[in-house]
């Protein structure tokens, strides 16, 4: 049996980035995928992902986020495709709201370039978009949109270029401890690893049932509109990336028209949806999906409200708190677990896929990562 310095559980957005990093570290990397590589089962499809500077979650993901662009515009520029599109981006609520409080507070204590606007001005500069009169906005010029499946597709050719062994359609079956090893047994054979990180988005809980990680799978569901009236409006240099909290209605996320035909939204619960199990068949985007988004487009983006043109369904994978879990297995020197981003990780795949390489292979590394420790949840783990 062959003996790996990494096992990479799950080669979605997470795993594809440190199969890349590590391998172009010359740490021989078995990636295991259950599905294809890349697809659209899990958490890491839909042609564009949100990425915000200024993030209104909080400061500590500042800094990763501002690496995050560094390496996607370096990704980039060793493919030879353009990853990440700098179209700015809107964070648009009450002026009480945590989203603009958070936003604002983020730009402010890293630096980041913004513009505070009130609606009106909010209209005048992105006309596709009409805010309630008495919403303010966080206008952040450095924001836009990674392209997940472009993203996939360019670090796993690189892992694959720098050596990288990796397994599409091979699922997980167990894993253990052996010595200062651990034993990975699949669907189709058995491998030996010095360390193993769990990315598997959606099924993170299932694969880690034994220890009890608190990381459930939402499902959501994305829609592509196709405006009724001026289209050039939800263009990338008319529209920015952006998020709308309204206290009626809700917290609604999108994007300008790129990648496929449409405007593209989706939504945000601030109570989740039951949690499913990730292996029984997704209900399809039905009349109900739409009409839910169709609520919230005719309120903020009403030239937008016409047909629809596509919807997929997608997983959140929520952590109790929906912040990210990014830590050492309990017992477990060397297994860990990247997973719990609960609808907001795509954009720092590529700083993860870093991060995680010099934790493997250095027992540490630059970002405050305490705010993401396990430990967090107490007798929950």
């Amino acid at each position: 049996m062959e003996t790996y310095d990494l096992a990479v559980i799950g080669v979605g957005g997470m795993g594809s980035a440190i199969v890349a990093h590590a391998a172009a570290r010359k740490l021989r990397v078995l990636g295991l995928e259950q599905f294809s590589i890349p697809n659209i089962r899990g958490s890491s499809h839909g042609a564009t992902r949100i990425l915000r500077l200024g993030l209104h979650e909080g400061p500590t993901y500042v800094p990763l986020v501002l690496r995050a662009v560094e390496l996607w515009k370096q990704l980039g520029e060793k493919t030879g495709t353009r990853i990440f599109h700098n179209c700015g981006g809107l964070d648009v609520a009450m002026p009480d709201s945590r989203i603009f409080k958070g936003s604002k507070a983020a730009c402010e204590k890293f630096g980041v370039a913004r513009e505070i606007l009130d609606a009106a001005e909010t209209h005048r500069r992105f006309p596709a978009i009409k805010p309630a009169t008495d919403m303010l906005a966080v206008y952040q010029p450095g924001s836009g949109f990674v392209l997940p499946e472009l993203a996939i597709t360019a670090h796993v050719n690189l892992a694959l270029e720098n050596g990288a062994e990796i397994h599409g359609h091979e699922r997980v079956l167990g894993w253990k401890s052996n010595g200062d090893k651990y034993l990975i047994r699949t669907d189709r054979s058995a491998y030996e690893a010095k360390q193993i990180i769990f990315s598997a988005g959606a099924w993170i809980g299932k694969l880690l049932a034994e220890q009890k990680i608190p990381v459930v799978p939402e499902r959501t569901v994305l829609g592509w509109f196709s405006p009724k009236c001026n289209l050039a409006n939800f263009k990338p240099d008319r529209l920015p990336i952006w998020i709308v909290d309204v206290p009626e209605i809700g917290h609604f996320y999108g994007f300008p028209i790129f990648g496929i035909p449409g405007f593209k939204l989706g939504r945000l619960r601030e109570i989740p949806s039951p949690a499913i199990d990730p292996d029984l068949p997704r209900q399809e985007p039905d009349l109900a999906d739409e009409a839910d988004l169709r609520s919230f487009v005719e309120n903020v983006f009403p030239d937008a409200n016409g047909p629809v043109l596509s919807m997929e369904t997608c997983f959140f994978e929520n952590s109790p708190d929906r912040a990210p879990i990014i830590d050492r297995l309990p017992g477990e020197q060397g297994a860990w677990i990247v997973g719990g981003f609960s609808g907001h990780g795509f954009k720092y795949c590529s700083a993860v896929g870093e991060l995680m390489t010099d934790l493997v292979m250095n027992g540490s590394q630059r970002f405050d990562l305490s705010p993401f420790q396990l430990s967090r949840f107490g007798t929950t783990v």
